[in-house]
Formats: C-alpha cells, sequence, structure tokens
C-alpha cells in the first residue's frame, strides 16, 4: 500500500454489529479511495467479528481487545496507523462520499492541521446541523472547539500520536482531545455537513453525572480558560451545561455543576434559564401528583397552561 498521503480511519466498536456495516461502507466507498480502515473492537460479545469478515476488502484491519472503553480503543488504532493523516468514525454514522476528499483537499490548500466538516443528526430527531456557530475558515484563537465530533475530524498523524485521547475522560472525549489540540494547533472548519449522525438509545450520553465531572477536570487543568475564549463561547458552553446539571443524580455533583456554570458565565439568560428550568420542573412534579385526583379533562387543562 502507498503511504503517501495514506489516510489511516480508526472506528472504535462494541456490540454493534446490527450497525457497523453500513458505517464501514460509507469509509470503504469514499471517492478518495488511498486509504486503511482499522477497526478496533472493544471487547464486543455480539457477532461484530463475523459482520467485518464477511466484507471483502484488503483495506480493513481488524483487531479486538479486552473491553477498555473508546478512548482506548482509538489510542490503539492510532498506534497502529501506517497513514500520514487519521480520520476517525463512529461504528453507528455514515459519512458522505466525498468526505474525505473534501478535506484533503482543504488540509493542504489551507496548510491546517486539523481540518473538521459539520455533522447532521439523522433518525427520529429532527434533521439540523451540528456545531452551526463555526463559519467556513480557520477558528479564531478564542472559538472553543466545542460541539466538534471526533468523527467529523481529518487531522496529521503526528499530531494525534502525541496528543491521544484522555483514558479518565467519560463522554466528552472529543472535546478534550479538541480543546488540548487547539492551544498549539490550527482548525479549519468546512461549513458543510458530511457526517450523519445517528442517536441510539444506549448512548453514554445521557450519563451526566460523569460526563460533568470530565467537564470539570477539563476546565480546571488550564488556570485561563476563562480568559482564553469569547464570551459567546463561555455562554454556549455554561448553556449546556446547565442543562446537564438538570439530570445529575446526585445532589452533591449537582450543586458543583450549577456552581460552575455561573463561573463560567455571568449572563442574565443564563441566570433566566436556571430559574425557568427549576420553575418548570417544579410546576410538572405538581401536575403528576394532581392528575392522581383530579378528571382527565382537568389535567389536559394543566398541561396546555404550563407547556
Amino acid at each position: 500500500m502507498d503511504n503517501t498521503d495514506l489516510i489511516s480511519v480508526i472506528i472504535p466498536t462494541y456490540n454493534r454489529a446490527h450497525l457497523i456495516k453500513r458505517s464501514v461502507e460509507s469509509v470503504l466507498n469514499q471517492t478518495y479511495k488511498n486509504i486503511e480502515l482499522i477497526i478496533v473492537d472493544d471487547g464486543s460479545t455480539d457477532n461484530t467479528k463475523e459482520v467485518i469478515d464477511s466484507i471483502n476488502d484488503e483495506r480493513i484491519i481488524y483487531v479486538k481487545q479486552e473491553n477498555q472503553g473508546a478512548s482506548a480503543a482509538r489510542n490503539k488504532g492510532i498506534d497502529l496507523a501506517k497513514g500520514e493523516y487519521i480520520a476517525f468514525q463512529d461504528s453507528d454514522d455514515v459519512w458522505h462520499l466525498d468526505k474525505l476528499e473534501k478535506q484533503l483537499y482543504v488540509l493542504k490548500q489551507n496548510n491546517a492541521d486539523v481540518v473538521f466538516c459539520k455533522k447532521l443528526i439523522r433518525g427520529n430527531l429532527r434533521k439540523r446541523k451540528i456545531a452551526k456557530w463555526f463559519k467556513e475558515g480557520f477558528l479564531k484563537e478564542d472559538e472553543l472547539p466545542i460541539g466538534i465530533g471526533t468523527q467529523t475530524v481529518l487531522i496529521k498523524r503526528d499530531i494525534i500520536l502525541n496528543n491521544k485521547f484522555d483514558l479518565s475522560i467519560f463522554g466528552i472525549e472529543d472535546f478534550e482531545v479538541c480543546f488540548k489540540i487547539k492551544k498549539n494547533y490550527s482548525f479549519f472548519c468546512i461549513d458543510e455537513g458530511l457526517v450523519d449522525y445517528y442517536f441510539q438509545q444506549d448512548s453514554i450520553s445521557n450519563k451526566s453525572d460523569k460526563i460533568f465531572e470530565s467537564f470539570e477536570k477539563i476546565f480546571y487543568s488550564d488556570k485561563n480558560f476563562l480568559n482564553r475564549y469569547s464570551s459567546f463561547y463561555l455562554n454556549l458552553l455554561a448553556e449546556h451545561y446547565l442543562q446537564l446539571a438538570f439530570k445529575i443524580q446526585s445532589n452533591e455533583i449537582k450543586k458543583r455543576a450549577f456552581d460552575l456554570v455561573f463561573k463560567i458565565s455571568k449572563s442574565k439568560n443564563i441566570k433566566i434559564k436556571y430559574f425557568y428550568h427549576k420553575f418548570y420542573f417544579y410546576k410538572i412534579r405538581e401536575m403528576l401528583v394532581k392528575t392522581i385526583t383530579i378528571p382527565t379533562k382537568n389535567i389536559i387543562k394543566l398541561f396546555r397552561k404550563f407547556i
């Protein structure tokens, strides 16, 4: 295999035999052909291997490890990669067929270190573009890399080799790795949705406690966090973690989350949303209690009043 401009694509997977073929084929069918596809099976107990074996393509490299998590699987793929560039794909998402071709062209034309595109939410959710706040071109120094998914990134191998995924970070690995890389390297945005993102019911995005603790670690690792980024991105971040804070189960972690949200942003808008969500939550709970004793027609009136 010619290693000149070779792109190593890494897919971590765990028990996604029913979905992975679609994802793999979206990589193998790219208009850019000089790729190797490294699939790291993170201890699957289903028939993932049989599904991969049924795909006849010599560019596939399949390895299996004990279950250690997606970050460890991606790091394993990085160690095995031979390409000058590395891209990541998820086992349940789909690339548009010209994704790699467009990204490599843009990376070379602009001498960028990292190129990312937008992703489009698919499935049962309303179609929308994620990370719409980024515009075409290089990210500015005060722009926070929030919303950049690993499956949207093309990066020079040497950079990711020296900035691997932190195994202690849970649920926001993409943010953590982009956050630390952006401090020293350039990011270029392609303002086009080239990845179809499918939300799964088994998504770890529901583990709010662990996700917040991971963000907390990232935040306090940078003493200049609040001075480094613009108020727009700090408000965006605060709004995101405000919504997550209401889902946290532990009262102690929930309190830390609210405290950090108000430390990140002093915006009146954040305070208004905080009180609105808190008021809304208690009103919904109050309505549910009332439904035990009141007629159905009155239940409908209550919901119309508060929704």
